[in-house]
């Protein structure tokens, strides 16, 4: 299991074969995640890092210099895990809300997993219209899109038209509903679903422009990391992010720095 008997970082890079590591969360610092949502308040929130959503751009972009580089276009990017509750939600909700706030771009999170519904969850829009009431054609995409008054933030939900969703994954309207997005938005991020438990992530990964891939320390395994590759072999797989990492900061210190002034 990554985690054990070796650093978690390293024994992480060695599994993915080269593919950076973007990010590595602590408990610790994931409870302070600057996380847009409409529904709570907006006092005390915190982001990954600027330089988390940096790397994102800046990987799917490419690194041509400014005179030869084309016409700034909107990217699609689509988080996923091996299994559920590694954290792939949280962190499609952290970068987008990063990608909102430090490079003062229009953003739409958007729900892909059609089974868990978390972002609608966490933003407290469970049952309202989302991407699958556009694409069965109960709903537009206008009608489906809620946005955040703080942030140049659109939230899409999962929807609540109940559908096979692997119809859904496979709609040709899907294709153009990413496209309308990001029409309206720098960045459209979408919460895929957990790639080893459904074969739609894989299907709806394919139209991003890249893909995050978030491991859990101590939990996901070489093996699983594999198989997820595997699956997305045809992606631009921009990196990866290992939540839950074990922090160096004795607790007592982080306790005593999280203490209000």
């Amino acid at each position: 299991m990554i985690g054990h008997g070796i650093d978690a970082r390293d024994q992480l890079k060695e599994a993915v074969r080269g593919i950076q590591v973007m990010a590595g969360l602590t408990d610790a610092n994931a409870s302070r995640l600057r996380v847009s949502r409409p529904a709570r308040a907006d006092d005390g929130l915190q982001v990954i890092s600027p330089a988390f959503g940096n790397r994102a751009f800046k990987t799917v972009r490419g690194s041509a210099a400014p005179e030869a580089a084309p016409a700034p276009r909107s990217l699609c990017i689509g988080v996923t895990s091996a299994n559920y509750r590694d954290g792939k939600s949280t962190v499609a909700m952290a970068l987008a809300s990063c990608l909102a706030h430090d490079f003062a771009a229009e953003v739409t999170l958007a729900d892909a997993d059609f089974e868990t519904h978390s972002i609608g969850r966490e933003y407290g829009l469970i049952g309202r219209q989302g991407l699958a009431d556009v694409l069965s054609g109960e709903s537009s995409l206008v009608h489906a899109t809620f946005r955040y008054r703080a942030a140049p933030l659109s939230v899409v939900t999962s929807g609540a038209v109940t559908m096979e969703p692997s119809r859904l994954a496979r709609s040709e309207k899907l294709k153009w509903t990413l496209e309308e997005m990001k029409s309206r938005s720098a960045f459209v991020v979408l919460d895929l679903p957990a790639a080893l438990h459904s074969t739609n992530a894989a299907v709806i990964g394919a139209h991003c422009d890249g893909v995050i891939i978030v491991a859990r320390a101590g939990h996901t395994t070489k093996q699983e990391l594999d198989r997820v590759l595997r699956q997305f072999h045809a992606v631009n797989i921009i990196g990866v992010v290992l939540n839950r990492q074990a922090s160096s900061v004795p607790g007592w210190v982080d306790r005593l720095l999280a203490l209000p002034a």
